[in-house]
């Protein structure tokens, strides 16, 4: 089992891939740019000539998840992962949840700080089983849903997450 939940697709796309990345083009605002308003585009990012990494723009939970793909004529391969950001926050608060804990447990002994044994483990189960996978899985749902209506594929398959 990995840290963070990771999705891999293949997409065919309807359009050929010019089209569907001048549509998508379209619809992102390019995070080169700073822009204080990004709700009336659908997604912020990167798109070059064969490939692009966006994410939603929406405030705060709009860059959990970032769609990166490579297209090649109407085929191409999309990975949806959890930004780099939030990876760095989520593995914070693990380890200064252990951490609390080995500071316990040097300064009051196994005897005193066997509770929070058992909360330190709770957070950090609940953190990823259900804060990260339920966020993770809420979001790349809504772009996935945004990136088929803009780019129009037609069909989409899940590859395994090693290929």
């Amino acid at each position: 089992m990995k840290l963070f939940p990771f999705q891999k697709y293949s997409i065919v796309i309807k359009k050929g891939s010019l089209n569907a990345l001048t549509e998508l083009r379209k619809q992102t605002v390019s995070s080169e740019h700073y822009v204080s308003n990004w709700d009336n585009q659908s997604f912020i990012g990167i798109i070059n000539t064969t490939d692009f990494e966006i994410a939603l723009s929406r405030k705060l939970y709009g860059c959990f998840c970032v769609l990166k793909c490579k297209l090649e004529n109407q085929n191409g391969i999309l990975e949806i992962t959890i930004h780099k950001t939030y990876k760095l926050i989520f593995i914070a608060f693990t380890l200064f949840a252990i951490l609390g804990f080995l500071i316990s447990l040097l300064n009051n002994g196994f005897e005193n700080s066997s509770q929070l044994l058992f909360q330190t483990l709770l957070f950090v189960i609940v953190l990823r089983f259900v804060i990260i996978e339920l966020g993770f899985r809420i979001i790349f749902k809504k772009g996935l849903h945004k990136l088929i209506e803009i780019i129009g594929i037609e069909t989409i398959k899940k590859l395994d997450k090693n290929s």
